[in-house]
């Protein structure tokens, strides 16, 4: 008989050690398969540990994201050999197989031995916005056994992929020489999501000018934002560790200031400084962030609960030949979107 979530719950947060990692496991899957479940998790346990800090890494496919995490996974173990630290690495699915490749693996293989480094790979099922559902859950149980640090890795989108701010504390936005000219910075989304900028690979050519191209960027932003004394809060852009000209970002929620590093992950270059802007930042907003989490559960909640009415009325449409019907009958005049969703509604169990 497979146990309840609530006794997964139990096992993962109490049980031993080769125990606990099987329950968190499945705990992983089980909100992995049906992220409608999540809000199970919350009843299950009176106070869900949290990590000290969720480092969303985003950016275009191919600046570096799965090197720069594993990078900043062996900094963190280094100077924290006692605390535990997650990996939650997305990969694209395929639209013709729905499979995934599940990569991020490979690149992290010097961590595979160590049992203080978690590391979850998941697909994105078709999921727009460089996320799946089911990511939330796995940084929810990363927390619960205890993981001081989570990495989450999006699938590398590209613009659209600003689903991260809504899950992730901090949000560093990778950039890379080569991906484009100073106009694709101004592109709404991405960067409007970004507290931190991170331009990798420093060794290669075209990285000192994409510094100035983004600094250029930010700068434009700033001319456009509204001034500090309207918002109240104050935003800042860090080069090389030096602070520079302040800027706000149009986001509501207060948000840390902002930054820019240049890094090589490749050869460990600035990953010491960019690791102490993070735990900075996390310490700083100690108080602040567990707060926001807990604000967050209403809208994880309310996700959970319009993915399973898509997944019904889904359902409802595969059923013995509804969806053809439906299409047919709106092409013929017969009936219109808005009435055919009102009678799926009615047909939905």
């Amino acid at each position: 008989m497979n146990p309840s979530l609530s006794q997964l719950v139990q096992d993962a947060r109490h049980g031993e050690e080769p125990r606990a990692i099987r329950a968190a496991g499945r705990l992983m899957s089980l909100l992995e398969d049906d992220p409608t479940r999540l809000p199970e998790l919350f009843q299950a346990v009176d106070h869900l540990p949290e990590p000290r800090v969720l480092l969303g890494l985003t950016g275009a496919p191919g600046s570096g994201k799965s090197t720069l995490t594993d990078a900043l996974v062996a900094e963190h173990r280094r100077r924290h050999p006692d605390e535990k630290v997650g990996v939650i690495a997305v990969d694209p699915s395929s639209p013709f197989s729905g499979g995934a490749v599940l990569g991020d693996r490979v690149r992290m293989m010097r961590h595979a031995t160590d049992p203080h480094v978690y590391v979850r790979s998941l697909a994105s099922r078709g999921h727009l916005g460089g996320l799946t559902l089911g990511v939330k859950g796995v940084a929810r149980v990363m927390g619960l056994i205890g993981c001081r640090a989570v990495f989450i890795e999006t699938v590398g989108v590209g613009q659209s992929e600003v689903e991260v701010a809504k899950v992730a504390d901090l949000v560093a936005v990778i950039l890379a020489p080569g991906q484009g000219d100073s106009i694709q910075m101004l592109k709404a989304g991405l960067m409007e999501i970004g507290d931190l900028f991170v331009i990798n690979k420093a060794d290669r050519d075209g990285a000192s000018a994409l510094h100035a191209q983004l600094l250029g960027a930010l700068q434009l932003e700033n001319r456009a934002a509204p001034s500090n004394n309207d918002c109240g809060v104050h935003h800042g852009v860090t080069i090389e560790n030096q602070q520079a000209e302040a800027f706000n970002d149009l986001a509501l929620d207060a948000k840390p200031l902002a930054a820019v590093y240049l890094v090589s992950a490749t050869n460990q270059t600035g990953i010491g400084d960019l690791l102490n802007y993070v735990e900075q930042v996390a310490d700083d907003n100690a108080d602040r962030w567990p707060k926001r989490r807990e604000q967050r559960i209403a809208d994880e909640v309310r996700d959970a609960i319009l993915e399973e009415g898509r997944s019904r009325l889904a359902a409802t449409l595969g059923h013995n030949g509804s969806f053809s019907t439906t299409v047919r009958a709106i092409l013929e005049g017969k009936s219109n979107i808005r009435e055919s969703v009102d009678e799926l509604l009615r047909k939905t169990k």
